[in-house]
């Protein structure tokens, strides 16, 4: 009976854990989605130069940068300790912001959500950190798949929801939502209390030798060449889609509505979807099943182009379908990065393995600008695929094995009984 009870209260034990991160990050997708997807249209509605609005861009500078402070929080203090400054932060940030419509206030709401944004950034830190240390290699694919459905969330909140209450009430009260929202998002947390065992005390390692450490992770460095090849074909084939669809003829309201509500929906279904997968297939597996799925996506797309007509129905419906394969492709690769990371300083690896990411982002971003000016969508998304092609040939070398299938959801195996 007793052997029961410890069972079923690991299990409990998981649960909550996966129950923990989807609030996590959904607290902060909502910020990060709303300054990137719903203040543009907030300003391009009031009149806002375009190359004024492209001034936002500075308030992502904290995601690509923050491998930077990423060992602070290895050194000090515990993840919840982290996450509850930094969900308080957040809220006073919006509370602040409350007295700062963008229209008349510009600047000095940039300086407020410059602000929010490093706090975002850290929370992020110790959300990924956490991640880690109360997941075993077994269930990281359930935590992966519960991490991207909690962003996928946090941007219907923050990039749908916002944008209607805005609209019904006004600058004021559409602040004062959001903060109530990580508010709300903030509470499991703060319930929460030995989710991982203690770490070992790091806070006589210096900045400079956890870095150095990590640099010198060689699965992670292995595997951060896989990543990069294949991130730069996904973010390529994914940076023109709104473009794409301008082209081919769908109106603002259609394109908001699939890459808004729609792609939020399909987004967290897909990744629920790829959590089974990744817990039956294994991580590997999981990874190359989704690289199969966008090179096939991507493939149909650039043929689109060989072709006189196009149907805007077939065209919104491969975008959907693209936005369900990323957000495989997502938490397959989340789970394949948490494994990477040393367990003595999860933080500063995986900070690492972020920023280097976001800086591949925005290079791939630009790289498909000048593609897709140049030589049309066609090459832009045949070119895309070929860089995915290129890390499944390459994963056998550099894509760390690890993540063993599971016929079943299994317990979190790290969470601290304390």
């Amino acid at each position: 009976m007793s052997t029961t009870i410890i069972q079923a209260s690991a299990r409990l034990s998981g649960w909550i854990v996966l129950g923990l991160l989807a609030g996590l990050y959904a607290a902060q997708s909502v910020t990060g989605s709303m300054v990137q997807s719903s203040l543009p249209v907030v300003l391009r509605d009031a009149g806002m130069p375009l190359d004024q609005i492209g001034f936002l861009a500075i308030l992502f500078l904290p995601w690509a940068l923050k491998f930077l402070w990423a060992p602070l929080v290895d050194r000090y203090f515990s993840e919840r300790s982290w996450i509850l400054v930094c969900q308080t932060g957040i809220t006073a940030c919006f509370l602040l912001a409350m007295a700062f419509p963008p229209q008349t206030h510009l600047m000095s709401l940039a300086a407020v959500l410059l602000v929010m944004a490093t706090l975002a950034a850290t929370q992020d830190i110790a959300t990924d950190s956490l991640a880690v240390r109360a997941t075993s290699e077994e269930t990281r694919g359930a935590a992966s798949g519960a991490s991207t459905a909690g962003a996928y969330l946090g941007f219907l909140l923050g990039g749908g929801i916002w944008l209607i209450v805005y609209s019904h009430a006004g600058w004021a009260v559409s602040m004062a939502a959001m903060a109530g929202f990580v508010v709300l998002l903030s509470i499991p947390v703060l319930l929460s209390s030995g989710l991982a065992a203690p770490r070992e005390n790091t806070a006589r390692i210096g900045r400079r030798l956890l870095l150095r450490e990590t640099l010198s992770n060689r699965t992670l460095m292995t595997g951060f060449v896989f990543l990069a090849i294949y991130q730069i074909g996904l973010r390529m084939g994914s940076a023109m889609t709104g473009p794409y669809l301008v082209d081919k003829g769908l109106s603002l309201e259609m394109i908001g509505t699939l890459r808004g509500a729609g792609g939020a929906l399909v987004g967290f279904l897909a990744a629920a979807l790829s959590a089974l997968i990744v817990q039956r297939l294994g991580i590997r597996k999981a990874i190359l099943a989704a690289a199969t799925i966008n090179t096939l996506l991507l493939l149909a797309l650039a043929s689109l182009e060989w072709q006189t007509s196009v149907s805007q129905t077939v065209a919104a419906g491969l975008m959907v379908a693209q936005v369900a394969a990323i957000a495989m492709s997502f938490v397959a690769l989340y789970a394949a990065m948490m494994n990477w990371c040393d367990p003595h300083r999860t933080a500063t690896d995986f900070a690492v393995l972020q920023s280097l990411d976001a800086i591949i982002a925005i290079a791939a971003s630009s790289l498909a600008g000048l593609l897709g000016k140049a030589f049309g969508y066609g090459l832009l998304f045949g070119a895309s695929a070929l860089f995915i092609l290129l890390a499944m040939l390459a994963a056998p070398k550099f894509l760390p094995a690890g993540g063993r299938p599971s016929s079943s959801f299994p317990s979190v195996e790290k969470v601290s009984q304390s």
